[in-house]
């Protein structure tokens, strides 16, 4: 039976032993005051009234004297609520020698506290007035007793107050802990699934030029996709690189295609110096740059161009990857790619809906305009 009994208590939640934080020893005797001065005055008002007023200090001892002992008592009380829960007493499934045992426990201690605050507030009033002692500790017992049950279930509720509150921050911190876990996992996957993207498409290139039998150009692009390759792996686990770095990992992209194509791509780069120590997420262009080599650039026969610029504003950092392709009407519909649909959702776990991206035909020339629009922040 006790095994059961214990069995059907710890199969429900009861109170966290840590779940609120210590309070204040000066925090529970102010705490406690208020009702210490309010006793005061009434006593005072009282004996006004009976035409024997008394001084504060006197009414002071014996009406507030009791309230100390709750006071001091406090402690001990929160303990057993912790120990002995009554919301699992009175509201959760357990057996029924288990809940009047618990409700047994609080009765007792209740009753303790109650005649030790009585027993303080009689030896007071006898020193403040003459009046004998068991009259006062069975006035100050008996009469007090129905409001000295909602000071117990007070105290006991303000404590399960604190408790919910805390369990509540930890809940909070943990799910803040777990949306950030699961963002750094999904940002993650994305990477893992953007560099093989790209990686594949450089070694189709380079094959090509194998086919081909172009050697020296095959070699030279070999170079280039090492430190492609090298900048990934230096990359490590970072979600934000600076400008600076991106633009240098994607020129190096785009020197293997322009290996391929000769002059046919042409590369444009305009990104101010005051702006290549701002932040930006790590692979963010190369998805563009690789929507317009496929559906602009290298659809056609003729000499293309792929320009990337940056501006920014006090708070906010442009970024465009423009082509002169044939645009958006051939290109299929917008922002469908694996590499867009990714930078989509990388930049909104990110920067959430501060970050911006707008895929869209040039509005006075031919070509497509990706506008990425995120937070400005320099790296250290």
């Amino acid at each position: 039976m006790i095994l059961k009994r214990r069995a059907s208590v710890s199969s429900n939640p009861a109170v966290p032993v840590d779940a609120v934080q210590p309070v204040s020893v000066w925090l529970v005797i102010a705490a406690w005051t208020v009702p210490a001065l309010l006793t005061t005055f009434e006593t005072m008002m009282f004996s006004r009234s009976e035409g024997r007023p008394i001084s504060l200090w006197r009414a002071f001892l014996g009406g507030a004297s009791g309230w100390y002992v709750w006071a001091a008592c406090t402690p001990l009380i929160a303990r057993l609520a912790r120990r002995f829960p009554l919301r699992l007493a009175l509201y959760k499934p357990v057996s029924r020698p288990t809940r009047w045992r618990f409700i047994a426990i609080h009765v007792g201690a209740f009753v303790l506290v109650h005649l030790a605050a009585s027993v303080v507030w009689a030896t007071a009033a006898t020193w403040v007035r003459p009046v004998r002692f068991a009259v006062a500790l069975g006035n100050w017992f008996i009469a007090a007793l129905p409001f000295a049950v909602l000071v117990y279930a007070a105290v006991v509720s303000i404590f399960y107050s604190l408790v919910d509150r805390a369990q509540l921050r930890v809940r909070e911190r943990d799910a803040a802990r777990l949306a950030q876990q699961l963002s750094e996992a999904q940002l993650a996957s994305l990477r893992m699934q953007l560099r093989p993207h790209f990686l594949f498409n450089s070694l189709n290139a380079i094959m090509a030029l194998v086919r081909d039998h172009d050697t020296g150009r095959a070699i030279h692009a070999l170079s280039l996709l090492s430190d492609v390759l090298r900048a990934t792996v230096n990359a490590g686990d970072a979600h934000e690189t600076t400008l600076a770095a991106e633009v240098d990992f994607v020129t190096r992209y785009l020197r293997i295609e322009q290996v391929r194509f000769n002059e046919r791509l042409q590369v444009r780069i305009d990104v101010a110096d005051d702006l290549r120590d701002a932040k930006v997420p790590v692979f963010i262009l190369q998805p563009f740059v690789e929507n317009s080599l496929k559906h602009g650039v290298l659809q056609g026969r003729g000499a293309n161009e792929i320009a990337i610029s940056s501006h920014a504003d006090a708070t906010m950092l442009t970024l465009e990857v423009r082509d002169d392709g044939r645009g958006l009407s051939h290109a299929g519909t917008n922002g469908a790619g694996v590499g867009i649909s990714n930078a989509r959702r990388r930049l909104e776990r990110m920067y959430g809906p501060e970050a911006a991206l707008d895929v869209a035909n040039a509005a006075s020339a031919p070509g497509v305009v990706v506008r990425i629009r995120i937070p400005l922040n320099r790296s250290a």
